[in-house]
């Protein structure tokens, strides 16, 4: 019987170069924006995406002719590559169906609802700048508002009993004069109606167009602002008046405001330092900032970024889906974000009722009121003397205390599931199926500590308030006093002789 002869085993099959060619190009072209050079990408792939296609069919019929000559089979397409072609089809023929219909696009709807910036708008047009200047007198004591609809807003005080508008205006058309005519019809106005100023920054006025204005205001020191701005930030510095700002997508910054303050906002972040009035604020925030409050604080927000606090002199009030705090004052500092919320230096009555945060609180003065659904709570106390009660509740987590150590209180502690240990001795616990349990008083008793945790450790331990003085540096010793020197006693000379006597 005669041996098979050897299994024939065709040579693998290869892949094309289409895909990481694509990725290369586009690679490339991104890297070349942010290294700093001026490409209107957008611009350039909805006017000449098809000639991808032409580069791609090209590359294919190179890699066919070049397998044939070899006799080797034509490398294939995989199917991360053939995503891509779908992806850059479909979107390329979805930005030209845009592109020559953009003429009956609502941009002021697209603009409220999608985050729109520069390079996308240049996917209709390139950009036109232009800047001008207006001003209108204002009586003493007057309301200034200002109505942008895309733009930042700034705003100066000076010494000028009016109203100047330095505004710089971009649009984004096809050609210069059809900028030239959209910046007739979109020139900011202003005008005065009684004792208020109207600023407009009616970058609307030539209907759905790319344009966007950034106004700068200069205004007394002295008067009353209401500033609205959609898409664009706001920010203002020293002014004495009264403030009221509206945001619907920006950031909110305010320095140096001797009056009241009310923000609305729906996406950004506030800023608010040296304020000596209140702050009231509501809507919806990225991040939120307070130093140097004089006045109250009152915010009721959605924060999905970070809460940083700063000596808030008053009380404040911070209402969140998830966390309701309120306090008398802050000397020290309190940060915020969505797992932990660190203070030092609050005065109390506190409460605070929140959901899966850890919570850390310093230097604690007054009554605290903490309800935990799950999270850890340490707290620490230095002065017994500033010692409040103490009334804190967490479903699941670890509770640890440090107060003063000739503190006076009563106590109620119990956990669930748990353990108790204290560093005051009086304090013992009992337990019985699983569950642990202290009461009691230390000292002449007074403030009432209650303890609940459902799942968790309780822990007291002492801390020492007291400053201990460091210790004094070793006296450097006296020199010593040296003898005075004694003149030293002459030698003895020759007798001279006066007269027929012998001097010595």
């Amino acid at each position: 019987m005669a041996s098979p002869g050897p299994y024939y085993v065709p040579p693998p099959r290869r892949h094309s170069v289409v895909g990481p060619l694509i990725l290369i190009v586009v690679g490339g072209l991104f890297l070349l924006r942010n290294l700093g050079y001026t490409i209107p990408l957008f611009q350039h792939y909805v006017r000449y995406w098809p000639l991808l296609l032409v580069l791609i069919g090209l590359v294919r019929l190179a890699e066919f002719f070049a397998a044939r000559s070899t006799r080797r089979p034509v490398p294939c397409m995989g199917g991360g590559t053939v995503f891509l072609l779908v992806i850059l089809i479909a979107s390329g023929a979805a930005l030209s169906a845009a592109f020559h219909g953009r003429h009956d696009i609502n941009w002021g709807s697209v603009r409220d609802n999608v985050d729109v910036d520069d390079d996308l708008l240049h996917l209709f047009g390139n950009e036109y700048t232009f800047d001008g200047e207006l001003t209108q007198a204002i009586p003493t004591g007057g309301m200034v508002r200002v109505n942008c609809e895309r733009g930042n807003v700034t705003v100066n005080s000076w010494d000028q009993p009016q109203v100047k508008v330095v505004y710089h205006k971009r649009i984004f058309a096809g050609s210069q004069s059809e900028a030239d005519s959209t910046n007739r019809s979109t020139v900011p106005r202003i005008q005065a109606q009684g004792s208020t100023v109207e600023v407009q920054g009616n970058t609307e006025g030539a209907g759905s167009k790319g344009v966007a204005s950034d106004i700068e205001l200069y205004v007394p020191l002295k008067a009353n602002l209401e500033l609205t701005a959609k898409r664009g930030d706001i920010s203002l510095t020293q002014q004495n008046g009264d403030v009221k700002v509206s945001s619907q997508g920006g950031d909110v910054t305010l320095d140096q405001v001797t009056g009241n303050a009310t923000v609305t906002t729906r996406k950004g972040s506030l800023h608010v330092s040296n304020l000596f009035g209140n702050l009231a604020a509501d809507g919806r925030l990225d991040d939120l900032a307070l130093d140097t409050i004089s006045g109250s604080v009152f915010i009721t927000a959605d924060i999905f970024g970070d809460t940083r606090l700063s000596k808030l002199q008053k009380g404040v009030t911070i209402r969140t889906s998830r966390t309701e705090l309120q306090f008398a004052r802050l000397d020290g500092d309190l940060t915020m974000d969505s797992g932990d919320l660190q203070g030092d230096g609050l005065l109390g009555p506190i409460s605070l009722t929140t959901k899966n945060k850890d919570v850390n609180l310093q230097n604690l003065k007054g009554d605290v009121h903490i309800a935990d659904d799950r999270g850890d709570i340490n707290l620490e106390s230095n002065s017994a003397s500033t010692l409040g009660n103490l009334d804190l509740t967490t479903h699941h987590g670890d509770v640890h205390l440090r107060l003063p150590a000739k503190a006076n209180f009563q106590y109620q502690i119990t956990t669930r599931h748990g353990d108790i240990s204290s560093e005051f001795e009086s304090v013992r616990s009992s337990s019985h199926t699983g569950a642990s349990n202290a009461s009691g008083t230390i000292g002449k008793g007074g403030v009432k500590i209650v303890v609940t945790s459902d799942t968790g450790d309780i822990e007291i331990s002492k801390a020492d308030g007291s400053v201990v003085a460091p210790p004094a540096p070793p006296a450097v010793p006296a020199p010593a006093v040296k003898p005075p020197k004694l003149p030293k006693p002459e030698k003895p000379g020759k007798p001279k002789k006066v007269g027929d006597v012998e001097v010595m």
